[in-house]
């Protein structure tokens, strides 16, 4: 492999770059996302590193702990403390640090927590320690804990501490450590919040509670250190997802950064060299590195280990029910395809929701050659958004044309015939299909419109254990095609997932029930019912339309 090395920014951040791109370090797929991400970021005009404020805080950390710092470590810590707007903002303000077990994140917790307490200098920036259970909380703050008491007489003329808080006395910012059953939360004034192990929040209620002072300082920061773990749907999985849109540059706003290890497949467990891509700390503690090695021989004869194996020590949760309908990957892929010409094409339409007043997904879909092509639109009654915060941008989506808001006490079928009827102004809609309910809630305003030709679509095992080779390889060899950067049909094929059960047979079901949806995808299975009405090639539009009473 050909070595560059490039010195663009500041040694601390270079060196972790150059050592990912020649492969020096072995990384995951995530953290090379990550290096892209960042280099566009600090390629902007605005963008200030303060050098000089780096290499202080990483010399004072080295001189207070009995440790130097690993490359990882230094790269993040850049970002914490040096890398600003010009307008004297951090660009990043809130971190998720997750890797694997034994890699080292208490001990970067402390050093975190010592900086922005002492070597920063911010009057009162008070910092918080949340974890679920107090021996948890109080590992990192122990750490510091123990530096003051090994060394009493140096640190006795700086600092205040007892056994529940450290106080710097030149800045009065104090560390302590709080747990979600404290019967006092808020905590007041924070400069920052450090949550550890953030896998076993079941959701963001007690990291509101909790972060809810934050903003009061100058530089307020978050910060998620975490492995994975068991609960799915929970904030990690939120957090996770996030992350994927933030490095995919759907969320060119959020000031997040996100530093991912895991390996690249579950295959890459029974190779050694790749644990690197989940523990980056692993290549520096050797005992660390045999704990792994002993734990993987064991696996063999201890089954039951391989899931915790996997989950903690490799970051790929793994459960015998649970399977996605496809990779992130493969979603960023289809949304990222030219279309060609499809005006006049024949196509089949479809329709699913599951409530009147809540999403309907629409959509066409169309095959030219191998490929098939789904154009998609949801529409959404502003009911349904009462008191309810769905994990995707519906404001941009409506921007962008792929939702329409309905302000009505139902979803009446006259809002579906209306898209209907835009799009047979320009595609030839051959039928249009959903499921037995749903047709006979809305075939006759359909028909009064013109679209005559209803069909009703099956569901259930039965139909989705017949549908799902066939979905299986429109996904795999890329043969699906969503329309351009439609990230409201990743969201919904990414809350869907494949239950199978005890006789392999399959259901295609929504990962969690109140802020997921999956009605894109629903229509989409519907249509895929008929692909074989779409091998006749036929051209025609102007289909003969009428108008249709009501809104």
């Amino acid at each position: 492999m050909k070595m560059t090395s490039k010195n663009l920014y500041h040694w601390s951040i270079d060196q972790y770059i150059n050592k990912i791109r020649n492969g020096e370090i072995l990384a995951c797929k995530e953290i090379h996302e990550l290096i892209d991400f960042l280099e566009l970021k600090l390629n902007e005009p605005d963008i200030v590193i303060d050098g000089q404020k780096i290499d202080e805080a990483i010399e004072n950390i080295e001189k207070h702990f009995p440790f130097k710092l690993l490359d990882w470590e230094v790269f993040i810590l850049a970002f914490v403390v040096g890398v600003l707007y010009s307008d004297g903002t951090l660009m990043f303000n809130e971190f998720l640090i997750m890797m694997g077990r034994g890699g080292g994140k208490t001990g970067f917790m402390s050093i975190i927590e010592w900086y922005l307490t002492t070597k920063q200098g911010i009057n009162k920036y008070h910092v918080d320690i949340v974890a679920t259970s107090e021996d948890q909380a109080k590992e990192s703050f122990d750490e510091v804990h123990t530096i003051l008491e090994d060394n009493k007489k140096k640190y006795k003329k700086f600092f205040r501490w007892t056994m529940e808080k450290i106080v710097f006395q030149k800045t009065r910012s104090t560390l302590r450590y709080r747990t979600n059953n404290a019967k006092t939360k808020d905590g007041g004034r924070q400069g920052a919040v450090i949550f550890d192990e953030v896998h076993a929040y079941e959701n963001e209620d007690s990291i509101k509670v909790f972060t809810s002072g934050l903003g009061k300082k100058k530089h307020p920061r978050r910060f998620y250190f975490t492995t994975d773990g068991y609960v799915r749907d929970g904030f990690l999985d939120q957090l996770k997802l996030e992350a994927k849109m933030i490095l995919a540059g759907e969320r060119p706003k959020r000031r997040t950064f996100p530093f991912i290890c895991k390996i690249d497949d579950p295959e890459e467990v029974h190779d050694p060299r790749m644990w690197e891509k989940a523990n980056p700390s692993i290549r520096y503690f050797s005992d660390l590195r045999q704990e792994m090695m002993d734990e993987y021989e064991k696996l063999e004869d201890r089954p039951s280990s391989y899931i915790e194996f996997m989950t903690k020590r490799m970051n790929i949760p793994s459960t015998d029910s649970y399977q996605e309908v496809t990779d992130w990957e493969v979603l960023m892929e289809i949304t990222n395809i030219s279309w060609p010409d499809l005006r006049g094409r024949a196509c089949i339409g479809a329709i699913d929701y599951s409530d009147t007043t809540d999403f309907v997904g629409l959509g066409l879909l169309f095959k030219v050659g191998d490929k098939y092509y789904w154009l998609h639109h949801t529409l959404i009654n502003k009911k349904s958004l009462k008191n309810k915060t769905y994990k995707v941008d519906l404001e941009l989506a409506k921007q962008k044309g792929l939702v329409t808001f309905i302000d009505d006490e139902t979803n009446k079928p006259e809002y579906l015939v209306k898209w209907f009827m835009e799009m047979a102004k320009l595609y030839n809609i051959k039928m249009i299909t959903g499921d037995l309910y749903r047709i006979n809630y809305v075939e006759e305003k359909f028909k009064e419109a013109g679209f005559g030709n209803m069909k009703v679509a099956r569901s259930g095992w039965k139909t989705h254990t017949m549908l799902q080779p066939i979905i299986e390889d429109l996904f795999s060899y890329r043969n699906i095609i969503y329309a351009k950067d439609d990230f409201m049909m990743r969201w919904y094929t990414n809350n869907t997932f494949v239950q199978r059960d005890a006789k392999q047979n399959i259901t295609y079901e929504k990962i969690e029930p109140k802020l997921r949806k999956t009605d894109g995808f629903a229509a989409l299975l519907h249509a895929l019912q008929f692909k074989d009405e779409l091998n006749v090639v036929e051209v025609k539009i102007n289909r003969k339309l009428r108008s249709v009473t009501g809104n």
